[in-house]
């Protein structure tokens, strides 16, 4: 199984070319990255999924993860006021891991 957290295309395309035969590539990431599927393009009987996000358990299992200090999660926090400010860096590439814009920060 090869997980992709990042979903950009060189780690897609690096999924695609590690994955082994009867094996799972699953692309979590949205960086907008494409893998060509198809008869000849990965091992046999690979299978490709992009889920969006899982069911309510897992969300609850994620947030349980996170609150007991197990999800080490980057993030950039913001002002409403300096919401443009996040977008520009996210278009730049300088955003560490995640902007939040917080409404009241």
């Amino acid at each position: 199984m090869v997980l992709d957290f990042v979903g950009v295309q060189p780690t897609v395309m690096a999924a695609g070319a590690m994955v082994a035969v009867e094996g799972d590539v699953t692309i979590v990431g949205l960086g907008g990255g494409t893998l060509p599927v198809g008869f000849g393009a990965l091992p046999y009987e690979v299978s490709v999924t992009s889920p969006y996000w899982g069911t309510r358990a897992e969300l609850i299992e994620v947030l349980d993860l996170a609150r007991a200090g197990a999800v080490d999660v980057h993030t950039e926090t913001y002002s409403l006021d300096d919401a443009p400010k996040a977008y520009e860096r996210l278009h730049e590439g300088r955003v560490n891991g995640r902007a939040v814009i917080l409404p009241n920060g």
